[in-house]
């Protein structure tokens, strides 16, 4: 199943196993975890930040990149002593740390979020005001 053949239930976005059902995360049976983010260094490497955040996000590495937010995602990642993946997924959806404003206009730009909806983020892209009165491009209009 994709994000796209239901909504979720975003109620029980505190369980890994509903993230699970957004996307392809792999092969995770309940309780288990794609990394322990308790520890300090985990995500101290910028390789092993991006690996574990493609298969958290599904989105691969070089889609990650190509949001020009992957350093400073992982100097934000860094910021914070608490590792969750659920803060992972808020950081590279949203573009903010959960309980924070976004790092930047760009990273709240650039969030997976728009990419999830194939459009962009109201008021930062051309033509501008009014444009979500007009379907996506390649959208049907209903």
């Amino acid at each position: 199943m994709t994000a796209y053949d239901e909504p979720a239930d975003f109620d029980d976005l505190n369980n890994l196993t509903a993230l699970n059902d957004l996307g392809d995360l792999g092969d995770l049976d309940d309780g288990d975890a794609l990394v322990d983010l308790d520890d300090q260094d985990e995500l101290s490497d910028f390789d092993e930040f991006l690996r574990v955040c493609a298969g958290l996000t599904g989105f691969d590495e070089p889609e990650l990149r190509a949001t020009g937010m992957a350093h400073e995602h992982h100097r934000t990642t860094l910021a914070h002593r608490v590792r969750d993946e659920h803060a992972l997924v808020h950081l590279w959806y949203v573009g903010a740390w959960p309980g924070e404003a976004p790092t930047s206009t760009r990273a709240y730009d650039r969030g997976l979020v728009w990419r999830t909806f194939h459009a962009d983020p109201p008021g930062a892209a051309a033509p501008g005001h009014g444009s979500w009165a007009e379907p996506p491009q390649g959208g049907e209009e209903r």
